[in-house]
């Protein structure tokens, strides 16, 4: 019987979970997470530092198409002084087969007024070249007509000499007109007296007609000399008219050859400034238009490069003239710093932002335009009422807070002002059910971090 009860007991043994040799170890307790911490702060009073990120990119500081003011033929394309001194130093057959490649080119580096290409326009030459005899033919005429003038003077000077003469000879006349007058009268006299002949008389009286006519032959000839002063200084003045038109033939004629000078120094493609050709669309004897919408030549100038950068609308008005921006480019170098040099003001219409230009020296050629930026500008914002950024939660996308009543979390809706990654500006809260929204000051606990609370749990 005993021994009955010991295998029952055996058997219920080892059939029973945590019994016998079967048993199991139990099952190890879990540990609850640990509470978070929850710390009440009270908003401060400070500014806070605002970061921009953005790209941008790199563009040329400026790049003129040029483009054909003629109508012609490309008579050459110039000699690239760079691969000429380098071919100079060339003797293997390999770099000597490069000579083919001398020319201005995409790559090509340029001084400013450096000729790129030639256009060639026989008919522009010819028509110069009109215009230039046009002038010495104009300048010969002003010759001839000082020449004349100078003729015309000397013949007033003559005439002036005539009618000086006519009148001293008016003069004499007159003289002897009176001689005579005085001698017919003395012979008058004797002759009525008894004492003097007729004969004599007679002949004293023709001469004083004789003496009479002669004076009007000078009186006339006076006359004569003086209508001759008249056209004498007419031609003068006339000559020197003609000067004046001679030399406004010249002006007009030196105006048209500088005018054809001028367009064929347009058959000279210049580069604009220093810089590099980054496009070439043309080769020799191609016929280009003055109409053609396709330009010769690009040129870049490449130091200093622009940096272009779309602020977005909401920190476009953190961006100022002067300010300081650390930019990223893949040049393998270390972060560039440079400032803002310009902004557009207002913003694009498509994309609202704010066109922000940053400058940065380009001796070395390194930066190339088309390349990518990453700029950073910090911006430090005015002091307001702010909370570290832990107090500021989200429920259904609005931002909100919890302030501490009586021993109770009470979340409030909130409106925000800016941030940095501390801290965040907060203008004013409104409770559930208020009306109106109460200003930050004076409150005086808020719990955090909101991300651990809810509305009415106990807070100590």
């Amino acid at each position: 019987m005993r021994r009955d009860v010991a295998l029952f007991m055996t058997i219920f043994a080892g059939l029973t979970p945590g019994v016998g040799c079967n048993r199991k170890p139990p099952a190890p307790a879990h540990t609850a997470p640990a509470a978070p911490q929850i710390v009440v702060v009270k908003p401060e009073m400070r500014p806070v530092k605002r970061e921009v990120e953005q790209p941008g990119t790199v563009q040329a500081f400026e790049e003129t198409a040029l483009h054909a003011k003629l109508t012609g033929f490309v008579e050459s394309i110039e000699e690239d002084p760079e691969k000429l001194a380098l071919l100079a130093k060339n003797t293997t057959d390999k770099e000597v087969a490069a000579k083919h490649d001398r020319f201005i080119d995409i790559g090509s580096r340029v001084k400013k007024n450096q000729v790129l290409a030639r256009l060639s326009i026989p008919e522009l030459d010819q028509e110069f070249k009109q215009k230039e005899a046009l002038v010495r033919q104009a300048d010969a005429e002003v010759i001839q007509s000082q020449k004349a003038q100078a003729a015309a003077v000397a013949g007033v000077i003559a005439v002036n000499a005539a009618v000086a003469e006519a009148d001293a000879g008016v003069d004499r006349t007159q003289a002897l007109v009176e001689s005579w007058q005085k001698e017919f009268e003395r012979v008058g006299k004797l002759v009525t007296g008894g004492v003097g002949d007729r004969q004599t008389r007679d002949e004293t009286q023709n001469q004083l007609k004789a003496a009479e006519a002669t004076l009007k032959g000078a009186t006339a000839r006076v006359l004569s000399a003086k209508a001759a002063v008249t056209k004498a200084e007419a031609d003068r003045d006339k000559a020197a008219a003609d000067i004046d038109a001679a030399k406004a033939r010249v002006d007009v004629a030196k105006a048209e050859a500088g005018r054809l000078k001028a367009l064929l120094a347009y058959t000279e493609i210049k580069a604009p400034f220093d810089g590099i050709v980054t496009r070439r669309a043309v080769n020799t004897r191609d016929l280009v238009s003055a109409t053609e919408k396709i330009a010769l030549f690009s040129v870049a100038r490449i130091d200093p490069v622009r940096v272009v950068v779309q602020v977005p609308e909401a920190d476009a008005g953190l961006v100022a003239v002067g300010q300081t921006v650390r930019l990223t480019l893949q040049t393998g170098q270390s972060e560039e710093s440079g400032k803002v040099i310009r902004t557009s003001w207002s913003l694009e219409p498509g994309s609202r932002t704010l066109r922000t230009e940053i400058d940065l020296p380009n001796a070395k050629e390194l930066i190339r335009p088309g390349m990518y930026a990453y700029a950073k500008l910090t911006a430090e914002l005015p002091a307001a009422w702010s909370v570290p950024v832990t107090a500021i939660g989200k429920v259904n996308d609005e931002p909100v807070m919890y302030l501490v009543e009586g021993g109770k979390a009470v979340r409030v809706r909130v409106e925000l002002l800016r941030g940095d990654s501390q801290f965040t500006q907060v203008r004013r809260y409104k409770k559930p059910g208020a009306s109106d929204w109460t200003d930050v000051t004076g409150t005086e606990a808020i719990a955090s971090p909101a991300s651990a609370l809810a509305d009415g749990q106990p807070v100590q």
